[in-house]
């Protein structure tokens, strides 16, 4: 078997739980090219060029509907094969405290089986959390989530991102054997490697605005603006229809999108990230910024 390289393709998944998810789900696609990095010098080298952007809806040619949206967004990633690289923005996991499990793929295999809904997720975690901590009422966060301001994947605004994205797409993936979901699997080069992201935490770790960015106010339009420049400092190359669909996108999709390949690209350049030992890590899961 050849070794794992890093990626030559990315994608960037802005995730929604929602019941018409398809409209607020967006997909980026980047490829790493010969770019120019040193006009004065003339000198090549390698990065990303991010080349299309669109909601789900235009991408799978699918309802908004989530019945429908998810199960293709799961066949198109489990599709891509290798040298491929997907950064999603959902919860791959949730505290160690609260799964009693040994390994990861086993908390996945019995996630439908502990949790029926959203709603019953939060539920059951709140519960769990309380008994641990003697009555207290106290939200339990992973390890990788707090030094990001990240919320706990079972906080009300994240419950059902946390929910449909582990019930409907990483859990029939792995269970396919279709794709390398990371730090939790060693990376293959055969199948394409899945990473949790965080678009805020890509840009706060990029020196670039995080907030204010997702209105429809003059402030956020020139705020994703500014965004867009800064990652073209950083040495992204995006192509001009996806910066202006990103610009008119008031909400902010599209734009967590590309932030989110962006990050998948940053952190699959050297494949010893992609692998832990760190037993909390291998169970709970870990944010790539």
């Amino acid at each position: 078997m050849r070794a794992f390289e890093p990626p030559t393709r990315v994608y960037g998944v802005d995730f929604s739980g929602a019941a018409d998810a398809g409209h607020s789900i967006w997909v980026s696609e980047g490829v790493v090219d010969d770019v120019e990095v040193d006009e004065d010098e003339g000198l090549t080298g390698r990065g990303l060029r991010i080349v299309d952007c669109r909601p789900a809806t235009e991408w799978f040619d699918e309802s908004a509907d989530r019945e429908e949206i998810l199960p293709a967004l799961a066949a198109f990633l489990g599709e891509l094969g290798g040298g491929v690289a997907v950064g999603l923005d959902f919860p791959f996991g949730l505290p160690n405290q609260l799964v009693n499990v040994d390994t990861w793929e086993t908390f996945l295999y019995r996630f439908p089986g502990c949790f029926s809904s959203p709603d019953d997720l939060r539920q059951r975690c709140t519960e769990r959390a309380e008994l641990l901590g003697d009555g207290q009422k106290s939200q339990l966060f992973r390890a990788t989530d707090k030094p990001l301001s990240a919320l706990s994947p079972y906080d009300l605004r994240l419950q059902s991102q946390t929910f449909y994205g582990i019930r409907d797409v990483l859990r029939p993936l792995v269970i396919s054997d279709s794709v390398r979901v990371h730090p939790m699997q060693r990376p293959s080069p055969e199948k394409p490697s899945l990473l949790e992201v965080y678009p805020a935490g890509v840009l706060d770790e990029l020196g670039l605005h995080h907030t204010k960015y997702k209105d429809g106010s003059e402030e956020g339009r020139t705020r994703r603006e500014e965004i867009l420049t800064g990652l073209a400092d950083a040495g992204i190359t995006i192509d001009g229809d996806v910066r202006q669909r990103a610009i008119t996108d008031d909400d902010g999709d599209a734009l967590d999108a590309i932030v989110a390949a962006v990050g998948t690209y940053r952190n699959t350049r050297d494949p010893s990230t992609l692998y832990t030992t760190d037993e909390c890590r291998a169970i709970e899961g870990y944010i790539y910024v």
